[in-house]
């Protein structure tokens, strides 16, 4: 039987188009500023797990391993799964025969898990613990290959931007690559996903085939910016652990030449500005770093800071016996025959310095050079090493002192303060400055 919806005429086209019947759709907004929103909050919340201490790490894991073997996961997070993982997976315990049972507890989570948290938490355990050759590196990268579609919107950025990303082998070189490609890899990372470029493992290995490809041409500015934008960027941290290498790739260029003035004086500030000076500091990148390349670098602060005392005095004492004392401790230099310098400015002479001979804004004069502090600090000094013998020079009237340098009563270099006076009073050497051709002659002979 016909039902009144079978016996209703159809209507036809024509009546349809009579009617006006609007065809248009309605268009999707603008996605930019969406997109904006959500690069805002990925930038401000980069990780949802936070990298648990070091302290804590042997805790962790032992809880975990516990309820593994105990099946137990009353009163416990996502969150804290995945911080359980940065301790389990990291270098001190990724081999550990005690933690296997937990490692392959992860590796079933990984492939059985439903998209979310822990998928995603998993992917910053693997950059971050990424090593060359490392099984658990090997293992992680299995695990998250096969998961590659159900991975949020940050790693998925992360692996259209480096395919690679899960290819233990190709991953190293194939980041070192954008890195090569982007005049700021530091900013690059960061846009793909790599919210913290310098602590990343990958980012670790990616950094030596970064750096062994730039050494070539560190000569020229554009390969020397481009490096720095990765070492010292402007929206992140100095790198330190793992800067050695790229320091020393930088240093390597003037091994055997030097540069012009200007990019002497420019690298060496940026280089202590950033690691500290290595006449100060044993530590950080200079504790195991190449000696002859740390003698370059000695080499280029000797030469800074007698061109800073110098100057200073150039530009602030009128005398006709300063010039020729200027261009004998300069040829002397020059000669390599003095082999390290300190300049201890009094206060006068600082504000000068800080005013009109400082540029760039990376020089801290506090840590840059010390302190005269007698004579109401209207005058400075130079104190140089002249193989085993010190030699202590000064402005104005300031007689020259030579000591021994087993002298117990012989200035060290590199101290923080300085009391001219009290150089003069301790010294049973020294010369003034009113008969140059005496004077030069006299330390010649003395040094």
């Amino acid at each position: 039987m016909n039902t009144p919806e079978t016996t209703r005429p159809r209507e036809s086209t024509r009546a349809i188009l009579q009617r006006g019947q609007s065809f248009r759709t309605r268009a999707l907004p603008p996605l930019g500023q969406i997109q904006r929103s959500v690069d805002n909050i990925m930038s401000r919340w980069p990780d949802a797990v936070r990298t648990p201490e070091d302290r804590d790490r042997e805790k962790l894991a032992q809880s975990m391993r516990l309820r593994v073997s105990e099946w137990n996961w009353e009163n416990i997070t996502t969150q804290r799964v995945i911080s359980a993982a940065v301790a389990v997976f990291d270098k001190e315990r990724c081999n550990r025969p005690d933690l296997l049972d937990v490692r392959e507890f992860y590796f079933d989570e990984i492939a059985t898990r439903e998209p979310g948290a822990f998928l995603d938490g998993m992917v910053g355990v693997y950059l971050d613990s990424f090593t060359v050759g490392a099984n658990h590196t090997r293992d992680l990268a299995t695990a998250l290959s096969a998961r590659g579609n159900d991975l949020g919107g940050r790693h998925r950025k992360l692996i259209t931007a480096l395919p690679q990303v899960f290819t233990p082998d190709a991953a190293p070189r194939g980041l070192a690559q954008l890195m090569l490609e982007t005049d700021d890899a530091y900013a690059k990372f960061q846009s793909i996903g790599l919210s913290s470029p310098h602590t990343s493992g990958l980012a670790k290995a990616a950094q030596k085939f970064f750096v062994k490809s730039l050494a070539p041409d560190l000569a020229n500015t554009s390969a020397r910016q481009k490096l720095f934008n990765w070492l010292t960027p402007q929206t992140g941290p100095v790198l330190q652990t793992g800067a050695g290498p790229a320091v020393e790739a930088l240093l390597s260029v003037w091994r055997t030449k030097t540069p012009p003035d200007a990019l002497r004086n420019e690298l060496s500030e940026a280089i202590i500005a950033a690691w500290n000076d290595p006449r100060l500091h044993a530590g950080g990148i200079w504790s195991g770093f190449d000696p002859d390349l740390r003698a370059v670098l000695l080499r280029w602060l000797t030469h800074q800071d007698m061109k800073f005392f110098c100057n200073m005095v150039t530009a602030t004492q009128n005398s006709h016996m300063w010039p020729p004392r200027r261009d004998f401790w300069l040829k002397l230099y020059d000669d390599k025959i003095i082999d390290e310098a300190w300049v201890a400015f009094g206060s006068e002479a600082r504000r000068y310095a800080e005013n009109n001979l400082l540029r760039g804004g990376k020089t801290d004069m506090n840590r840059r050079f010390a302190r005269q502090l007698d004579r109401g600090g209207s005058t400075s000094l130079l104190i140089m090493r002249i193989g085993n013998k010190i030699v202590v020079d000064g402005c104005h009237s300031y007689k020259t002192h030579i000591f021994k340098i087993d002298d117990r009563n012989a200035p060290a270099l590199y101290k923080r303060q300085y009391y001219c006076d009290d150089i003069m009073r301790a010294s049973r050497n020294s010369k003034p400055h009113n008969s140059i051709q005496n004077w030069s002659q006299w330390v010649l002979q003395h040094v």
